[in-house]
């Protein structure tokens, strides 16, 4: 049996090799936590083959002079079978999350049962305290079932993951979590009746397998759409940052102060490069900024429409916190637009108040102009049709705040009235 053990891991290991590869070739520039994950199981799932087949080849010609080589391949493949078990827990904990999510400390918890039984396995295969193996059967020992209790207790904490998440994932998602979690206790059952035939590597492969077909492979191509995507919205927001009209009246504003004032010339100057250097960050990086940060860049914006607007412009500030992070130049997105689309369509200019408030679950960040406003049905026809993006700060402020802070963006606008933007983010997000 220790033949067709060995050659049954061996070939699955070149598979799983072969997938891993293929993985890493096709979707190693994603930067999401739960994927690096995945990897890092498919690594562990080879490396348990590997040293799982060493062993029982070994075992087809055992002696003593082989011990110390035999019980260290045993020991690699039952230490990198429970890193396997540990990190699923762990992915299920990230999966689709937000980038600033952290994991659980019942997921972290579950790495560390892993790795401290593993260790258990890989020093008790030395001294046969948990089994015994020959090239035909396998004998426990007597600290066999102490040896059963970290995969179990891991088990347990995975099934209280997963249940409390499954609102969250799809029906193929589920589907091929249930299957990773049933393999192993699958596999201790059939282990009853096939003594001889190492079934918990396998099953473990086998369910790796499932996810890879059933999870990762669409999730690929859900990532290869968001990047499209997200390249089509940043060459739309690159254009519209060139449109020349905020440019040239800012710069017919300098040139009038240039004869008036050349303090006053020499201070606009200097605001609207820092202005130019702020706006052009690189919104391809999947990082969030401190709010400080894009609170001041907004106070500056302001300032340079100030000089253009004189006493038509009015700003108000009520900030009751600034510890938090959000995607850079979201927040300017929705002023801008409340300048360029509301006050200034108004003959009598109006006010731009910015609210930041927080409560238990969320941190709330709101534009609020008493501009000439819009008809967001209609608006949102007529992008239909024109197959166009109007906001299009907007819109990347919106996607930029769901994929990298789990946050959402909402519009109120009444014709005459003025137009109201809410960014919302979860304080679970930025917390954990």
């Amino acid at each position: 049996m220790a033949y067709i053990n060995a050659y049954l891991q061996f070939y699955t290991a070149i598979i799983m090799s072969l997938i891993l590869i293929g993985n890493l070739m096709h979707g190693f520039r994603n930067v999401e936590k739960s994927v690096k994950v995945f990897y890092l199981m498919l690594s562990f799932d080879v490396l348990m083959l590997v040293a799982g087949s060493l062993d029982n080849y070994l075992l087809l010609s055992y002696s003593e002079d082989k011990f110390i080589l035999e019980a260290l391949a045993s020991g690699i493949s039952d230490f990198a079978y429970f890193m396997v078990i540990g990190h699923f827990t762990l992915y299920l904990d990230l999966y689709d999350r937000p980038a600033s999510y952290k994991a659980s400390i019942w997921a972290k918890a579950s790495v560390m049962i892993g790795v401290v039984m593993g260790e258990f396995w890989f020093i008790t295969g030395f001294t046969g305290g948990i089994y015994t193996q020959s090239a035909d059967s396998l004998t426990p020992g007597p600290l066999y079932y102490i040896g059963q209790f970290g995969g179990y207790l891991i088990t347990a904490i995975m099934i209280g993951i997963f249940i409390s998440r499954l609102k969250t994932f799809k029906k193929s998602e589920s589907f091929a979590f249930v299957i990773f979690i049933a393999g192993p206790l699958f596999g201790s059952l059939l282990r009853g009746f096939f003594k001889d035939i190492i079934l918990m590597p396998l099953m473990v492969t086998l369910t790796l397998v499932v996810i890879q077909i059933f999870v990762q492979a669409e999730k690929e191509l859900l990532i290869k759409q968001q990047e499209i995507e997200l390249s089509e919205i940043r060459t739309d927001l690159l254009m519209s940052r060139m449109k020349p009209h905020f440019i040239y009246n800012v710069l017919n504003t300098i040139y009038v102060l240039c004869d008036s004032s050349v303090e006053d010339a020499q201070q606009a100057i200097a605001m609207f490069a820092k202005y130019l250097r702020t706006s052009m960050v690189d919104l391809e990086s999947h990082r969030l900024i401190p709010f400080e940060d894009e609170l001041e860049h907004v106070k500056n914006y302001l300032a340079i429409e100030k000089i253009r607007f004189g006493d038509k412009l009015e700003t108000i500030f009520e900030v009751e916190t600034k510890d938090f992070m959000l995607p850079p130049l979201a927040l300017q997105a929705l002023v801008e637009n409340a300048v360029r689309h509301g006050i200034e369509k108004n003959p009598y200019g109006g006010t731009i108040s910015i609210f930041v408030k927080k409560d238990l679950k969320n941190i709330n960040v709101i534009v609020v102009d008493n501009g000439v406003g819009f008809d967001s049905s209609i608006e949102l026809k007529t992008e239909k049709k024109s197959g166009t993006r109007k906001h299009v700060g907007v819109y990347s402020a919106s996607y930029r705040l769901k994929s990298l802070c789990n946050g959402k963006l909402l519009i109120d606008s009444k014709i005459g009235e003025g137009t109201t933007a809410t960014i919302i983010i979860p304080i679970e997000g930025k917390e954990k």
